[in-house]
């Protein structure tokens, strides 16, 4: 029996972080408002008119909803109503209204998250299959939920849900990874090490389809303000609190994924460029996954264990090695990626930040060397 449960932490042993079953496409007719207004909301973007039609959307009671899966769908309308809320026009909104306001705080309360869009709601909870009985993979998606509804926008989502997808297949992995160590069984550890290895090499190439279909100027210009941090001195939840309140836009760095691997395998961030942003950015994953990015960090890691036995078996420390170089470069076609889509579209005179309001040269750059510093 394994020492960590899957169920325990809401993963899944197929489709990993992703939701079993598939996100809901739609809530029970109490809240057709919210839906109605989901699917109307790029048009009223695109015509100037959505904080007019947020302003008299009716207030519904959250106490309505039912089970997890009616919980994350309306939490993918109400965090996508509030960003769009604030930044719809060129001049931000600094309050959110009291009808949006008191449900987005009340339910992102319950759900141990924050009240603005984030990678869960956005990426974890915003797709379907276009066939039921077919995988979770690019050719087999599209986007629940969009802003403008771009083909561009859909695919930075999707693209991100199909990695999330990939890496699906190593959590049960990591766990079995913590579990050989106990064991000392490193011919079970060799084992898991190359499989762990074609599963991130996997990632690396689906994330390097971003460009196939997302253009880094649509990108800049009309996607990613979508998803931007509040701005100073923050918004007020009319009907909640006067104070102003700044929280994180969605990123990337939102998703247990990669600090889940990062915590098996050992990897340390400790420049501080990369330690504080990845430890905030926790805060914004569900609490469950937050949970399980923790219970992989208990104990020996992969590292420790690898150099513990000094080359026996001789497979284990370049299986390792193997892994790490993998990530690296995950993390460094990610630093690419940031680079092209955010840093050069942005004005000279900009500091180009991403979603998640941090620098990303230094973030992303100290984040992919303090990778590669755990090669053995």
């Amino acid at each position: 029996m394994s020492s960590i449960n899957l169920a325990t932490y809401h993963v899944d042993s197929v489709s990993g972080f992703l939701p079993t079953p598939d996100p809901l496409p739609v809530l029970p007719p109490y809240f057709s408002a919210w839906d109605d207004l989901g699917k109307q909301l790029p048009a009223l973007l695109l015509t100037g008119r959505f904080r007019e039609w947020v302003q008299r959307m009716p207030l519904l009671d959250i106490n309505q909803l039912t089970g997890r899966a009616q919980l994350e769908r309306a939490m993918l309308l109400l965090t996508t109503f509030g960003n769009a809320y604030v930044w719809a026009e060129a001049t931000p909104a600094m309050t959110i209204p009291r009808n949006l306001a008191i449900p987005l705080w009340q339910l992102s309360q319950q759900m141990g998250r924050k009240p603005i869009i984030g990678h869960a709601a956005n990426v974890l909870h915003n797709w379907r299959r276009l066939d039921p009985a077919g995988p979770i993979a690019l050719e087999n998606l599209a986007l629940l939920q969009p802003f403008l509804g771009s083909s561009d926008e859909a695919w930075f989502v999707l693209v991100t849900v199909a990695i999330e997808a990939d890496g699906a297949a190593a959590l049960p992995l990591l766990v079995q990874a913590k579990d050989a160590i106990a064991a000392n069984d490193t011919t079970t550890l060799a084992s898991i090490l190359q499989q762990l290895s074609v599963i991130i090499d996997k990632m690396s190439h689906t994330l390097m389809r971003m460009y196939e279909k997302c253009d880094p100027h649509i990108f800049y210009h009309r996607v990613r303000s979508f998803l931007a941090s509040w701005p100073a001195p923050g918004v007020v939840y009319e009907g909640i609190s006067d104070t102003p309140h700044i929280y994180a836009g969605g990123s990337a760095g939102q998703s247990a994924l990669l600090q889940s691997l990062d915590a098996t395998f050992g990897v340390r961030h400790t420049s501080e460029h990369s330690r504080h942003f990845l430890r905030e950015m926790q805060d914004y994953m569900p609490p469950a996954h937050r949970n399980f990015i923790r219970a992989l960090a208990q104990g020996n890691d992969i590292r420790s264990f690898v150099e513990s036995q000094h080359g026996h078996p001789p497979e284990l420390q370049p299986l390792f090695n193997l892994c790490i170089e993998q990530l690296t470069t995950f993390r460094k076609k990610h630093m690419e990626i940031a680079i092209r889509y955010i840093t050069m579209q942005a004005p000279k005179h900009v500091d180009a930040k991403g979603t998640g309001g941090t620098s990303l040269a230094q973030m992303l750059g100290a984040a992919k060397q303090q990778t590669r510093e755990h090669l053995i």
